[in-house]
C-alpha cells in the first residue's frame, strides 16, 4: 500500500498563448513530462482550463453559447489527454471544463481525473457562482455527486473550488475515510483565493486529510484580441494540525499572484505523508473527534428582554 504522494500543481498561466486544441495538448503533455522528471504521481491543473481554448475560438461568439462550444472541445480533447497520461505515466486533474452531462444534455462544469492505470473518474461542480449560474452567462447546471474512488491503496475524493467553502459538503464527505481531497480551483480576486484556500485548510482539519489546491494567474483574451477576465492564483497542500505533522497544518503552499512567465509556476508536493495521516486518522489524534454529526445540537436563541419607557 502506498504510503506517500507526489503531486505536481500546476499554475497555469492563461495567458500564455494557445492556437488549437493541438497547441493545447502539446502544452498539458509538456507538464505531465515535467511532472514525471519530478517524479509526481499526479499533475493538477487549475479549474476552467479551458480558457485557453477562448482565442480561437468562433468569432463573436454569444456568451450564452461558450458553454456549448467548449464542450465540443472538451469531447475531442479528454481522449488525447488520456493518451498523454499513458505515455507519461503520471495521473491528471485535468482542470475543469464543460461538459454535457450524459441524461439531462445539459452543460456542467467538469473535472476529469484521468490515470496511467485505471479508468478515469470525475466530479460535477456542486456549487454555482454568480457567473456560471447566470442565465444569461454560462448558466451551468450544478452536480449533485461527490464520488470517492479508489488508487493505489489510497482513498481519493474530487471537488472543484466553490465547493471546498461548504462545510455541509464536508460533513457529507467526513465518514468516508479518504486519504486526499483534489481541489481545482479559479479566482478572479484575492479575496476569493483567502476564501478557497482557508476552507481548504479547514477541511484538512476538519477529514483529518491531505487537501491539494492549485489555481490558475493571468487571462486569455477572445478571438478579437480582447481581453477577458484575469485570475490570482496559487497552490498548497494541507494537512491536519497535529504535532507529528509539524503543527502548522501547512505542508507546501506557493503565494498567491497574478502573473507568471511561460505556461506557470509548478509546484512539487513531494512525500505527502498519507499513510501516517491515515493512520492518526484511524487511531488517536490529539483532539479529533472523527466524524461528528451535530443532529443532537439545538442553537438557542435568546430572547430581548423588554424594555419600559417610563
Amino acid at each position: 500500500m502506498s504510503q506517500t504522494l507526489t503531486i505536481a500543481h500546476w499554475a497555469a498561466n492563461l495567458s500564455h498563448p494557445v492556437a488549437s486544441l493541438d497547441d493545447f495538448t502539446a502544452l498539458v503533455t509538456a507538464q505531465l513530462e515535467k511532472a514525471k522528471t519530478e517524479k509526481a504521481d499526479i499533475l493538477m491543473a487549475p479549474e476552467h482550463i479551458s480558457e485557453y481554448w477562448m482565442p480561437f475560438a468562433p468569432a463573436n461568439l454569444p456568451l450564452t453559447e461558450e458553454n456549448g462550444w467548449v464542450a465540443d472541445q472538451t469531447a475531442q480533447v479528454m481522449p488525447l489527454l488520456q493518451e498523454a497520461v499513458k505515455r507519461a505515466g503520471v495521473a491528471l486533474v485535468a482542470g475543469s471544463s464543460s461538459y454535457r452531462h450524459e441524461k439531462t444534455g445539459k452543460c456542467r462544469n467538469r473535472s476529469w481525473m484521468l490515470f496511467p492505470d485505471r479508468e478515469p473518474v470525475h466530479h460535477d461542480k456542486l456549487v454555482m457562482t454568480p457567473s456560471e449560474k447566470d442565465p444569461a452567462g454560462w448558466s451551468f447546471e450544478p452536480g449533485n455527486t461527490v464520488n470517492v474512488f479508489d488508487w493505489r491503496g489510497m482513498r481519493l475524493a474530487l471537488i472543484i473550488c466553490l465547493d471546498i467553502e461548504m462545510p455541509a459538503v464536508a460533513h457529507k464527505m467526513a465518514s468516508a475515510d479518504i486519504d486526499l481531497l483534489l481541489v481545482p480551483s479559479m479566482t478572479t480576486k484575492i479575496a476569493g483565493y483567502h476564501r478557497v484556500f482557508s476552507c481548504a485548510r479547514a477541511r484538512a482539519v476538519e477529514l483529518m486529510t491531505a487537501v491539494a489546491v492549485v489555481g490558475c494567474v493571468g487571462g486569455a483574451k477572445d478571438p478579437d484580441g480582447a481581453a477577458r477576465e484575469s485570475y490570482n492564483g496559487a497552490a498548497a497542500v494541507y494537512i491536519p494540525s497535529e504535532e507529528v505533522f509539524g503543527h502548522t497544518g501547512v505542508f507546501t503552499d506557493m503565494p498567491v499572484h497574478a502573473t507568471s512567465d511561460g505556461a506557470g509556476e509548478m509546484l512539487i508536493s513531494r512525500d505527502i505523508p498519507v499513510g501516517l495521516i491515515r493512520g492518526v486518522r484511524q487511531g488517536k489524534p490529539e483532539a479529533w473527534p472523527g466524524p461528528f454529526d451535530a443532529a443532537h445540537i439545538e442553537i438557542a436563541h435568546e430572547s430581548a428582554p423588554v424594555r419600559k419607557v417610563c
